[in-house]
This record gives C-alpha cells, structure tokens and sequence, in this order.
C-alpha cells in the first residue's frame, strides 16, 4: 500500500525542516508543527475512531483540515471531508448516510455556528459517538463527550475517504476513494506541473473537495509550500495572497481565471502554472492566459474517478486550448458509439462503488467501465474532447449541483407542494440556478420568503438566482417536470425586461 497522508508529512519533515508546510491568513506552520498538530488531534479521536470506521471533517481552507486528514489516516480510519458552506439540509443527510462515529469540526464558518447545528444533530446520528472541537490551527478546543451510540461497519482496510456527491438523483452518494487512488494520483499531477519543494501553491479551492483535495495532496508530497485562502466572490484577496508569497501555483476554475485574466496585475506575474477544471475552458481563455505567461492546463475528472485526464506542459497549443487531454497512467477511456458518446473510463483509481448503495454501484458501471455521464470524444492520438453534460447537473461556478437536491430542500417547506430547478446561463457563475414553484392555494409564500428559507438550510451556491410562483408546473406525460417548457418560460421572461 502506498504511503498515507500522515506518512508523507513525516518524510515532508524530515527533508523540508526549514520549509513552510502550511500558510494561510494567521500566520504559517511548519512541517513538524504539522505533523505534532495531526498527532494532537489523533489523540482526541482515537478511542472513537477505529480502522474503516468514518469521520467527518468541517472545516474551511485551513491547517484543521490538513492536520485532520492526517490523523484520521494515522488511525487507519475514513475520511470524510465534507462541505464547511454546508448547513443542516445537507449535514445531516450526509451524516446520518456515512454512519460516522465521530465529527471533527471548526467552531463556527462565515458566521454560522457549525459545531451547534452538529450538536443539535446528534440525536438523529446513531453511530456517532464525539464531536471534536478544533480552532483553525487545528488546535483542540472541545474534545467533547461521548455519546451512546451503535457500532459502526468497518470498511476495507484500502479506503482512505468517502467523498460525496448527490448525482442526478438528489440524493447523497458516498464514492468510495482507496489510499491507492489518492496518493498516485496526487503524484501524477505533480510530475505533470512538475512541481517541487521550491514551489508555492495557492489554494482557493476547497481542499475539501476531490479536484482540491488531490492537487493538495500532489503539492504536499512535492514539498511545495501550500497557501491556503478562503474561496470569496472577490478576487482582490486571492490576488494579494499570490503577489505577497510569489505563488507559483494556482488550481482553479474557468470562472475563477476568466476573472483574474480580466485584471491581469503584476502581482500575478510570479504564476507560472495549474490546473483548471470544473466545467468546459474556452480556447480563447487559456490562450489569453498563455498570452500573459501563465500556462493552465485542462484537467478532466470528477469525484468517483479522480483526476484521469490531462493536457501536459509541451502539448501542442490547439491540444492544450481545445482538450482534455491524454488519460493519466493506469486510466483507460472509452466511449460509446466510438464518435461521439457517452465517456467511459476504467483503471486501478476508479471507485469500487458507493457506500451501501449496490444498485447505484452496478448502475454506473457497464462491464467493467465506470459510465461518467459525460458526452465527448476521443481522436487518433487518444486526446479527449469534452462536448457536454448526459447527466442533468447544473455546473455553479464550476461545482456541481444537482437540481433533485435544490428540488427536495424546497418542498420541505410546507406551503409548497411542486418545484422544479434548471440551469440558466450566466456571465460570471456559468450557470445559475432559476426555481419554479407552486404552492398551497391559500398561501401568501413569497419568492423572497422562500429564498430566506432556503439560505439557512443549504449552502449558499446552490441558492436559486430566481424563483418564479406559478399555478401549475408543467410535466411530461411521465410526470416529471417539463424542463424545456420552463427554459422557453425563462427565456420569454427575459426578453419581457430587455435582458
């Protein structure tokens, strides 16, 4: 089995005494303040936390994070790093699924109290027995009290992580992730940037999440110093993080770019690589970014297969600004109908299933190929184009939002009684979110009521931009909403304001 998390930043160390390992906005921390941190934290979970059994991870872009994964994976348990923008709707559906028998989270995130609205969920999360508190050095500020509570399953001693992810259904699937898959992968993508001890890396992507999570990790086993910096709408704090440490290496999304090639300042200068995933990269983007000395390479994956697909360094321009590029070593892709069709991949990173869910498991593969749900196209020299989405998911910014989901937050209410979500197109996000609702008849629900409900039960980028009442949903003869009715709809209400 290759080397955990936890072994790699004790060989970090051992190297790397001098080097920052982690910076972020309160100071910086080394590689062995890091490694003592993970120890800390393993301490206070240790008796709660065995082999294969999960614990959740709260937190935002911070070393509690880092050190968190460390010492889950030094106490061979599973991770289970979940999304800090996160309220109850989400938490405790996801919880209560991955059967976690401890939570490790930060006290409060952007104002809201995460380590209350854990609390208040315990009853309801029948393994679970402690909720550890850290600060976000990852210092321990409450290690909690037990809690009776059932015994967990304990999954294979191969997997490190459950990362989930709602899919066209809604509904939250834990995708199994195997040490194997994670660490070769993170080193894979490393070799790609060619990243070394003498790099820094920029983090505004949620480390949390599969794309940021294995980059980090990549980084991590490189030596690189990692900064880590909040994700915020503005991007003046990211640009003044990136000119302070004359980052190197920056990740992110065609929004995330598309933004800072608009202001292109000299403070961005010292950039001189990174990925860029998440939704489709025009041409013209990356080119302009070339343009300014900064070389972003397309890369394809997504949570059940990790990153499988990459432009590399010295392939040639129209290769790197039109694909995504060639498969990673150990992938193997296919797609169905030879042209044009749906992606396939297989290999020794793909997922072996999700968690307690053997009909999804078998559904998303067809002998043998994990079925992606993405339409695209593979040309002689096995360079991968990407054409479109099989799957209704609506890209927000380049994170994924099923409508299913938005969908059943919404009917929660008690006044409404049908809803239905599409994507709509968007200059800055890429794609929004617009609701049609109907209600009781005897209710005086507002859109801005409904809003209102809606932003304290479910992370804030899944928010509808707009929500329109109307007395009757359209449907199919199926009985499922009419999506391409309500696009005409949303289409005629823009034309009626000019916009």
């Amino acid at each position: 089995m290759p080397p955990s998390l936890d072994e790699l930043i004790g060989d970090a160390r051992r190297r790397s005494e001098r080097r920052p390992a982690l910076v972020w906005a309160h100071g910086a921390m080394s590689w062995s303040d890091l490694e003592s941190t993970a120890s800390r934290v393993a301490d206070s979970l240790a008796s709660v936390a065995g082999p294969g059994q999960r614990v959740a991870v709260l937190s935002p872009n911070a070393p509690a994070l880092v050190a968190g994964l460390a010492a889950i994976w030094r106490l061979k348990a599973v991770a289970v790093p979940l999304n800090v923008r996160w309220r109850a709707y989400e938490l405790e559906r996801v919880l209560r699924d991955a059967n976690v028998t401890a939570i490790l989270t930060v006290r409060s995130y952007q104002g809201y109290d995460l380590a209350g609205s854990v609390a208040a969920l315990q009853p309801s999360l029948p393994t679970l027995r402690r909720i550890v508190v850290v600060d976000p050095s990852g210092a321990v500020a409450d290690e909690g009290a037990d809690h009776a509570a059932i015994p967990a399953d304990a999954l294979a001693a191969d997997i490190c992580a459950m990362l989930y992810t709602s899919g066209t259904t809604g509904e939250p699937k834990g995708a199994l992730v195997t040490h194997r898959s994670v660490l070769d992968g993170a080193r894979m993508l490393g070799e790609v940037l060619r990243t070394t001890g003498d790099d820094v890396v920029v983090f505004v992507i949620p480390i949390a999440h599969a794309f940021g999570l294995a980059t980090c990790l990549g980084a991590l086993a490189a030596q690189a110093t990692v900064v880590l910096v909040e994700s915020a709408f503005s991007l003046g704090p990211l640009v003044d993080t990136i000119d302070r440490h004359r980052a190197t290496i920056l990740h992110g999304s065609p929004t995330l770019f598309a933004g800072l090639q608009k202001l292109f300042a000299p403070g961005l200068r010292s950039l001189r690589t990174g990925f860029i995933a998440g939704a489709p990269s025009p041409a013209g983007l990356l080119r302009a970014l070339e343009d300014a000395g900064l070389q972003v390479l397309n890369l394809y994956g997504m949570t059940e297969i990790g990153g499988a697909s990459c432009c590399r360094p010295e392939d040639p321009p129209l290769v790197r600004h039109t694909t995504v590029g060639r498969p990673l070593p150990g992938y193997t892709f296919g797609v169905a109908g030879n042209v044009e069709g749906e992606v396939r991949v297989r290999g020794p990173y793909v997922t072996p299933g999700y968690y307690r869910r053997p009909e999804e498991t078998a559904a998303a593969f067809d002998d043998g190929w994990f079925r992606t749900g993405d339409l695209g196209s593979l040309d002689e020299e096995g360079y991968l184009r990407i054409s479109g989405r099989a799957k209704d998911v609506i890209q927000v910014a380049g994170l994924n939002v099923s409508p299913a989901e938005v969908e059943g937050l919404l009917l929660t209410h008690p006044d409404v009684v049908q809803a239905a979500v599409i994507g709509w197109p968007h200059p800055v996000m890429g794609e929004v979110l617009k609701a049609f609702v109907v209600t009781r008849g005897d209710s005086d629900l507002t859109p801005r009521d409904l809003l209102q409900f809606a932003r304290l039960r479910i992370a804030g980028y899944k928010l509808p931009y707009d929500i329109r009442m109307l007395h009757e949903l359209p449907v199919l003869a199926t009985g499922k909403p009419d999506r391409a009715t309500l696009v005409r709809m949303a289409t005629e209400d823009n034309h009626a304001v000019g916009r």
